[in-house]
């Protein structure tokens, strides 16, 4: 095979075949016979940890693993494909091939040597100077940065970050060095070495790469060891690692076109099936690889859109939400309800093309055929609504609160603005209600499918502007959907129940039943609220959203995992107080509590519910550990003393007494009240009276 003629690869009748990776990172760039992704490709799923753990099987000599192929003939199974460099989708010619399987391994070897679609956002770097430790299970300390994190995570733990000081200490220098404006895409992108945290001598992995290939080993060698800090028996170990690994082969089975790829039914069940990169694709990642399937051009529309509206969703739960919005909104015939306001599946979209309306409707939603974007179009309308704003939208959401966004939400929040667009925009005053129905809807909906289901059902079949929100939560109380919430004026009752209370904690179902005055037992909402973690943590987002978006304005919104979140949530009172083992009760109680099935039991409820909990740095809250309670902006916490009066400064020497077991429930469950207050001013302007 010629150095850029890849079309004899199965010439011989093989469809197996063995390729040098170093020959196969040049197939995507092949004069001919190139090398595309599909369409139907998911994005890039892999973590920091797989694409260094990848890389470093590689430089150790395991199997790079199979890759699985297909030529795109006459009725190959797209005439278009993504190109690899960076992700632009292209016509594709007779004879090229397509990568079906080994996506995200391919992109995490072009991403080493500085190409591909993950370049974008992220960097690879080894570090010449230091030795990983033995706990990694890395021969080669690897690093990486991205646009969330431009000076690296945890050596160790590459999902990590790094601990809040280095990272405040980093960013204080490129701000004084580059201004306070200087952004975290500026600092990932000027980045250099000596900017990775805890790095000795970090270079780019693709610059050894380059070097590589225009010297021989002894010279690259002699180049990196120049390197300030650089080790020469690791940059001699490295650098023949890596010429091992390019050296090293990647079997390459090509897939029979009769069977397979040209029949689309049998492409998709074959997708469906084999997954990527070892991960099992979910029903919505499935449909919306049918959707680029058959409108290739989707993925370049999406990633327009997701510059600026990453913030709100995920690339798949946008495209899904559009489709959803423009198959109610399309008229239809002989249509079923469950047909038209369901999300759409596999199923649907099989049949898309043979639905006119709805395809010419999703079309321009997505801006297909250059048409302007009507996704795009609500993506800005609703961040532009939503997002806090300390002088124009002092009640809006955080990004990170907004990274947490049910799908079914952002389902509805697409209609809303869609139907909105028919008609007119928001008006200034729908501004606030709107922030008040996606904040009721993050802590008291209940079934978040049957509560879109109803917001679509008011949709289906009208042209003019759909039902409000207010009505809409009218609705969703009535019926369930959502729980029916205490009114203020039931708080001062519920604030004499909690001060009437004894030393004995009152089960889950006792607690705030002052305010289940009717059949619709509003001091339910209070009990959820007050002890699921989820709904606690959204919860305090919103009420501490000053502090957060001061204390962290450069957390990536990109990422609702909670181990990326900057802070912790800290009990006021800590859990070693209450959570000890239960065979230490005589030394953490007094005598009359020792046999107290209820303490034993209930401290967890009240211990560990909303009133106990505030979002803390990590490392002020690592510093705390069991300490006594200091006052932080924006915790929500007046009296401190109180609370510091029941935590022992030693807990062996000062076990809980009577009067500090009723304090420990009055504080807790005070506090949620007065937190619920709070988070009311935020919500009681879409509430109907009781």
């Amino acid at each position: 095979m010629t150095t850029n003629d890849y079309s004899c690869l199965f010439k011989q009748g093989d469809n197996v075949v063995a390729l040098q990776i170093a020959k196969l990172i040049d197939w995507p760039k092949a004069e001919n016979c190139k090398l595309w992704l599909p369409p139907i490709q998911r994005s890039i799923v892999w973590s920091n940890e797989q694409v260094i753990n990848y890389w470093d099987s590689l430089l150790r000599g395991y199997p790079a693993g199979t890759m699985m192929v297909h030529s795109v003939g006459v009725n190959g199974s797209s005439r278009k494909g993504r190109n690899l460099e960076n992700g632009m989708t292209s016509l594709v010619k007779e004879g090229d091939y397509q990568l079906f399987d080994g996506q995200q391994r391919m992109a995490a070897i072009l991403l080493g040597l500085g190409k591909g679609e993950m370049k974008g956002d992220r960097k690879l770097w080894v570090d010449l100077g230091t030795k990983p430790n033995n706990s990694s299970g890395l021969r080669f300390q690897l690093r990486i940065t991205s646009t969330g994190q431009p000076f690296g995570y945890e050596p160790d733990a590459p999902n990590q970050k790094l601990e809040l000081r280095k990272r405040r200490t980093q960013w204080q220098y490129w701000r004084e060095k580059r201004g306070r404006d200087v952004s975290p895409q500026d600092a990932f992108e000027n980045a250099e070495g000596i900017d990775v945290i805890d790095a000795e001598c970090a270079v780019p992995f693709d610059e050894v790469y380059h070097c590589l290939r225009e010297n021989d080993t002894e010279g690259d060698i002699s180049f990196l060891s120049k390197f300030d800090k650089a080790l020469e028996e690791i940059v001699r170990e490295f650098v023949k690692a890596l010429k091992n690994a390019l050296e090293s082969e990647v079997i390459i089975q090509k897939l029979d076109s009769e069977k397979i790829v040209s029949k689309p039914e049998e492409y998709m069940r074959f997708f469906g099936r084999v997954g990527q990169g070892g991960t099992r694709l979910s029903d919505d990642e499935l449909t919306y690889s049918m959707i680029k399937y058959h409108y290739p051009e989707v993925n370049d529309r999406m990633k327009d859109i997701m510059r600026d509206g990453g913030r709100l969703a995920g690339e798949v739960d946008l495209v899904l939400a559009a489709l959803r919005v423009a198959k109610t909104m399309a008229s239809w015939d002989n249509a079923k309800e469950w047909d038209v306001i369901s999300r759409p599946g596999p199923a649907f979209v099989a049949k898309l093309k043979e639905k006119k309306e709805v395809e010419a409707e999703f079309k321009e939603m997505i801006g297909l055929d250059n048409r302007p974007s009507n996704l795009a179009a609500a993506v800005k309308s609703i961040l532009d609504t939503l997002v806090y704003e300390a002088k124009t939208r002092p009640k809006g959401l955080p990004t990170m609160l907004l990274a947490r966004l049910p799908s079914e939400l952002v389902d509805v929040l697409i209609l809303f603005d869609v139907k909105r667009h028919t008609s007119e925009r928001l008006q200034t005053d729908e501004h606030e209600t709107l922030r008040a129905f996606v904040l009721n809807w993050l802590l008291f909906i209940g079934d978040g499918g049957k509560a879109a289901l109803r917001a679509f059902q008011h949709a289906w079949g009208r042209k003019d502007a759909m039902v409000t929100e207010k009505d809409l939560i009218v609705e969703y109380e009535k019926e369930g959907i959502s729980r029916f919430l205490p009114r203020g004026e039931l708080l001062s009752n519920l604030r004499e129940q909690v001060k009437d209370g004894d030393h004995v904690l009152r089960a889950w179902a006792e607690r705030f039943t002052a305010a289940d005055n009717n059949e619709h037992q509003p001091g339910e909402a209070l009990r959820v609220l007050s002890t699921n973690n989820e709904l606690i943590k959204r919860a305090l987002i919103w009420l501490q959203r000053e502090y957060i978006v001061d204390e962290f304005p450069y957390y990536n919104p990109l990422s609702a995992r909670d181990e990326d979140l900057p802070f912790d949530l800290d009990h006021l009172i800590p859990y070693d107080i209450f959570g000890f083992n239960w065979g230490n009760r005589w030394s953490r109680l007094d005598k009359e509590f020792w046999d107290d099935g209820k303490f034993r039991w209930q401290r967890w409820t009240v211990g560990n519910s909303l009133g106990n909990f505030r979002w803390l740095s990590a490392p002020d809250n690592r510093g705390r550990h069991e300490g006594e309670l200091r006052r932080i902006n924006g915790d929500l916490v007046d009296n401190p003393d109180d609370w510091n009066a029941i935590i022992p400064q030693d807990k062996n020497n000062q076990p809980w007494s009577k009067e500090k077991v009723t304090t420990f429930q009055r504080l807790i469950d005070l506090r949620t009240l007065d937190l619920y207050e709070k988070l009311l001013t935020g919500i009681d302007s879409i509430l109907p009276p009781m």
